[in-house]
């Protein structure tokens, strides 16, 4: 500028100077007239001033060409240099002008990407989007913005925002204008955010799905014991179908409002102290009004500056576990008590075994009118009362396993019923339905059973009453929480109007020796409780304190569900004499002395043995003198020496056709009850009648 303004000023001088000069030959010339000479100058004057005037308007005019030269060279330096693209496109949709970051972002040279049909940079699968978002719409609704990948030189791809819009041109006409801003950071940022929302959406989805599933009912509240969620299996318990409908509720409003004092209680507990409250034990009344029993832990729920804000717990419904610990428990008392019954048991078989045969021998030789007679027939009759006794310790006996048949249940209840309810001044009522199903049980066992609970329902009511019992069939699946495996099963309930069973003492009932009455021995319904585990069935006890009690049994239905078959039949006590020679072994001389003294009597040689070894050497001198043993007694169990079952084994490898009897006061040892599976013939139990010995003989004998 100071360069232009020199100009212009040296520009005015020499103007000046010019003017001065011709003032000064116009002075000089003596011929001219003084108002030309006035004319002259001021003509001149006027032509410098418009000369100074044309020099200014020439300098105006370089310095705005100057400025426009400028003006262009930033608009292009801006215009290539931009951090987005132009391109101007034809109405064909050809490139026509392109700015340098358009260049550099599709890799090719200028010359290259003129000419070219924009859309054939524009990635295949996106080519639609910009035909409809931007060369269609853009020619009805104006500027138009769209998403798409492009596709560089080398093949590589990069997402874009497209914006488009026309310009009119002065000569007429139209182009298009296209305003390519690179946005691959941007989809990126926003795939990972996508991919981050989405993992996270995921993972919540996930910890939805283990807190719904954990086999753990889980809660949070806040400080003042209000819900703030829960899983799904604690919704359920609380009688509700999704976990949002107890946010904003507290124990009060819930089926255990009468636990709410003490589940406050220990939140309180916990939140207080800041310390956790594990696995303690606790009862709830669920939304049906059942009693279960929960194991239980609470911690303090924290947020992230480690503030105490709630309580977070979780417990597990253990009330199955409970009634199995028990029933564990009280199988636990029976197989101990088993243990000593049966050794008590057996001993005691022995001794009656002994008292039955010489009260029996001792009736064979008197006269039935002797007064000593009919007193022996009354010890005889509480002989048999005894044995009786010893079959209920028998059910205790871990060996003691039923042999099973296929029986009509109904035929059980109104035999045994009968039986037992005799004389008393109570009656029953039966509820037994068309089709019902036989049972899988050993008839002497079970009918043991249905006897000990009917007396203790007909002992429940001093006056007699109405006992019901109503028999269905049922399947018995994983969701009934019964200790039983899954399957088939008739279910017997019993039902009395006494005076029920305090709360307190259900869950002693089934123990041995348990009883509330004066009288009582406390054995019966121990027994009923080992008869049936022995038969993989159940009993279940119900009883409201002066409405009664109902025990209900549930035995295995049999697998072949027909008629039934097996019935009670009278023991027939013919004594039956022969004259075979016998050989029996046992370990109590006195037992010996009596079958001895007894088969003699009854016409039979017989030889004794005290022990299994020489019994089998007895048995082989026999055979090989010419006079062998018909018949053989063992006794199973000797407790110095060998028994009934070793020595039976090394007898049927000398001779496989010996015809043995075992004999025990083990009664429901497995020998007995399955004896033909150990090779024997026939099976009795101490004591026995002798007619039971002379019939067992002869069956043995000529089978």
């Amino acid at each position: 500028m100071i360069r232009k303004e020199n100009r212009l000023e040296h520009a005015i001088d020499k103007s000046w100077l010019a003017e001065e000069r011709a003032h000064a030959a116009i002075d000089q010339a003596p011929d001219f007239d003084a108002q030309v000479s006035e004319d002259i100058r001021l003509r001149f004057h006027e032509l410098s001033i418009h000369q100074i005037e044309l020099e200014m308007q020439n300098e105006e005019l370089r310095r705005t060409q100057i400025a426009l030269d400028e003006a262009r060279a930033r608009y292009f330096d801006l215009y290539d240099q931009a951090p987005v693209g132009y391109c101007t496109l034809s109405p064909q949709g050809l490139i026509l002008e392109a700015n340098l970051t358009a260049v550099t972002m599709l890799g090719l040279s200028r010359g290259a990407l003129l000419n070219q049909p924009l859309v054939r940079f524009i990635f295949n699968e996106d080519q639609d989007v910009y035909y409809l978002s931007c060369k269609q719409n853009i020619e009805i609704c104006g500027p138009e913005v769209c998403e798409v990948r492009m596709v560089k030189a080398d093949g590589s791809t990069f997402w874009v925002q497209l914006a488009a819009s026309t310009a009119q041109l002065a000569g007429g006409g139209s182009e298009c204008r296209i305003v390519i801003s690179d946005i691959t950071k941007r989809k990126r940022t926003e795939e990972a955010l996508r991919q981050s929302e989405q993992h996270a959406n995921d993972a919540k989805k996930m910890l939805k799905l283990v807190v719904d599933t954990i086999p753990v009912r889980l809660f949070w509240k806040d400080l003042s014991s209000v819900y703030m969620g829960c899983n799904q299996l604690f919704a359920e318990d609380a009688g509700y179908q999704i976990p949002e409908e107890l946010i904003g509720l507290d124990d009060y409003n819930l089926g255990w409002r009468a636990q709410a004092d003490s589940y406050r209680q220990d939140d309180l507990e916990v939140m207080n102290s800041g310390n956790p409250k594990l696995y303690y034990e606790e009862m709830q009344t669920t939304a049906e009004g059942k009693q279960i029993c929960l194991s239980t832990s609470k911690v303090p729920l924290r947020d992230a500056d480690d503030r105490i804000i709630g309580v977070l717990g979780a417990y597990q419904d253990i009330t199955l576990r409970k009634q199995l610990e028990e029933e564990h428990l009280t199988a636990q008392k029976l197989e101990a008590l088993g243990l000593l019954a049966g050794g008590i048991a057996h001993n005691f078989n022995n001794i009656l075994m002994v008292i039955m045969g010489n009260i029996t021998f001792a009736k064979m030789l008197l006269p039935p009118t002797a007064e000593a007679y009919e007193r022996l027939t009354v010890a005889e009759t509480a002989a048999v009362q005894a044995k009786d006794l010893t079959r209920q310790f028998h059910t205790f006996f871990k060996g003691g396993a039923p042999v099973k048949n296929s029986i009509a249940p109904a035929h059980l209840l109104k035999n045994y019923s009968r039986f037992v309810l005799a004389g008393t001044k109570s009656t029953c009522e039966y509820v037994i339905p068309e089709g019902l199903w036989n049972i899988d049980a050993d008839e002497g066992q079970i009918g043991q059973a249905l006897i000990n609970v009917l007396v203790n329902a007909d002992q429940s009511m001093q006056d007699g009453g109405v006992i019901k019992i109503d028999c269905e069939n049922v399947v018995v699946c994983d969701d009934q929480r019964l200790p039983l495996k899954n399957g088939e099963y008739v279910k017997i309930a019993i039902k009395d109007q006494g005076t029920g069973i305090p709360e307190k003492y259900l869950g002693k009932i089934f123990d041995p020796y348990f009883t509330t009455r004066e009288k009582g021995r406390g054995l019966g319904l121990a027994a009923v409780y080992s008869i049936l585990q022995k038969h993989g069935g159940h009993i279940v006890v119900e009883s409201t304190p002066g409405a009664g009690t109902t025990f209900t049994l549930f035995i295995p239905a049999a697998v072949s569900l027909g008629a039934a078959t097996s019935t009670v039949k009278e023991q027939e006590l013919d004594i039956v004499k022969g004259s075979e020679k016998i050989l029996v072994m046992d370990d109590d001389k006195e037992i010996l002395q009596l079958i001895g003294t007894t088969l003699e009597e009854l016409g039979y040689e017989v030889v004794f043995a005290q022990d299994g070894e020489e019994a089998l050497a007895m048995y082989v001198d026999a055979h090989q003198t010419g006079r062998p043993f018909d018949v053989v007694i063992m006794d199973l169990i000797v407790p110095v020496g060998m028994g009934g079952k070793e020595a039976m084994r090394k007898l049927l490898a000398l001779d496989p056709r010996a015809k043995v009897i075992v004999s025990s006061g083990y009664c429901n040892d497995q020998v007995m009850t399955d004896y033909k599976s150990y090779g024997f013939s026939g099976a009795i139990a101490k004591p026995y009648h002798p007619a039971e010995l002379s019939k067992q003989i002869q069956q043995v004998l000529h089978n």
